[in-house]
């Protein structure tokens, strides 16, 4: 997309993350389901977030969540972020999908709705996006369909997404999420990388799933979420996450005692 040119259409909201809470469970960043977003808070619609009261779906559909966290490759990095402490996590996944229709699925209002989560805004460079009771922010590039920047705004918190598209052959394109964020008092010590990347790993299950099957709803809003393979599938998001911060240098019993507070607040948030 040229610089200007609107982005409905071809701008994605990024996947939800749901914000630390205050004295609060990370939420899951994504949306819907269980609500389960990007950022602590198993998403109840609620923060930012995920553990939504959304009703879920009667019917339950068949998802390889082992299969979907092995597809995903996840990294970590410390980076300043506007001069303050920080932190990068990066997830990336080859879909079976041509990149113009994965570019859709993550920039159309109504793609995102069947997948993501409601959004609302103007979707052009420079215009704003809302996602429903969940994060808003800026959307300060777009170069269709190779990649666009946006700002993630919530509850105070101000972090940055760059999602890039990239062509593999015709039926097969990749796509990259880098969330930038700062490391706060409270969340961070808390449940390190976890509750954002647990978040991120629900949404990229849930445009997989999307991508493959045509569902018209989150993955997270059906009945899926109260499976046995919804408490493993976030077990196991919990500890690829803590796995790749120690790979970038944390403390090995840091990142096992977050790994299991998030594991614990995730599953809580779909018991609740």
């Amino acid at each position: 997309m040229r610089r200007g040119a609107t982005l409905e259409g071809r701008v994605a909201r990024p996947p939800r993350t749901p914000a630390p809470q205050k004295t609060r469970r990370p939420r899951p960043r994504r949306p819907q389901l269980i609500t389960l977003t990007p950022q602590l808070n198993p998403r109840r619609h609620t923060e930012g977030g995920h553990m939504t009261t959304t009703p879920a779906s009667t019917s339950t559909p068949t998802f390889d969540g082992a299969g979907q966290l092995a597809a995903v490759a996840r990294s970590v990095r410390m980076q300043e972020l506007d001069g303050h402490d920080g932190f990068v996590i990066t997830l990336t996944q080859t879909f079976a999908a041509k990149r113009s229709s994965l570019w859709s699925a993550a920039t159309e209002i109504s793609r995102l709705a069947q997948w993501f989560a409601p959004v609302d805004g103007s979707l052009r460079q420079g215009g704003t996006y809302q996602i429903q009771d969940n994060a808003h922010g800026h959307i300060t590039g777009c170069h269709a369909p190779d990649s666009f920047t946006a700002t993630w705004e919530y509850d105070g918190e101000h972090s940055h997404l760059e999602v890039h598209f990239t062509k593999v052959d015709e039926t097969h394109a990749t796509l990259s999420l880098e969330h930038h964020s700062p490391t706060d008092e409270e969340t961070w010590p808390k449940f390190g990388v976890g509750a954002t990347g647990v978040g991120w790993d629900l949404s990229f299950a849930s445009l997989a799933h999307h991508l493959a099957t045509g569902a018209s709803v989150p993955l997270e809003t059906t009945s899926w979420v109260q499976t046995d393979d919804a408490s493993t599938f976030l077990v196991q998001s919990a500890e690829a996450w803590a796995d790749a911060s120690i790979a970038a240098g944390s403390d090995e019993a840091d990142a096992r005692a977050a790994q299991k507070r998030t594991t614990d607040a995730y599953l809580d948030g779909l018991n609740s």
